[in-house]
């Protein structure tokens, strides 16, 4: 008789888990993070992998000659971490 004693490794480049985590850019990762609450809330043995930046979002300005700046957007991954 075999039981049923599976878990799933969630793998996803990106991930959107709370609005000042700069872990996502778009409706991929909302998608990721809605996938891994439903599982969470279905009770299903389930893992998220991501990739965590400290640095590489920014935000971008464009002057009135459309040359472009980034301002990194600062967060701190301790305030995130349990």
């Amino acid at each position: 008789m075999m039981t049923d004693d599976r878990n799933v490794a969630y793998f996803t480049m990106e991930i959107a888990l709370e609005p000042g985590m700069p872990t996502y850019s778009g409706g991929l990762g909302v998608l990721a993070g809605d996938t891994l609450r439903s599982a969470a809330n279905l009770k299903i043995p389930m893992v998220g992998v991501t990739l965590v930046h400290r640095k590489g979002y920014f935000f971008q300005k464009l002057d009135e000659y459309g040359n472009q700046s980034e301002d990194p957007v600062d967060w701190q991954i301790n305030d995130y971490l349990q």
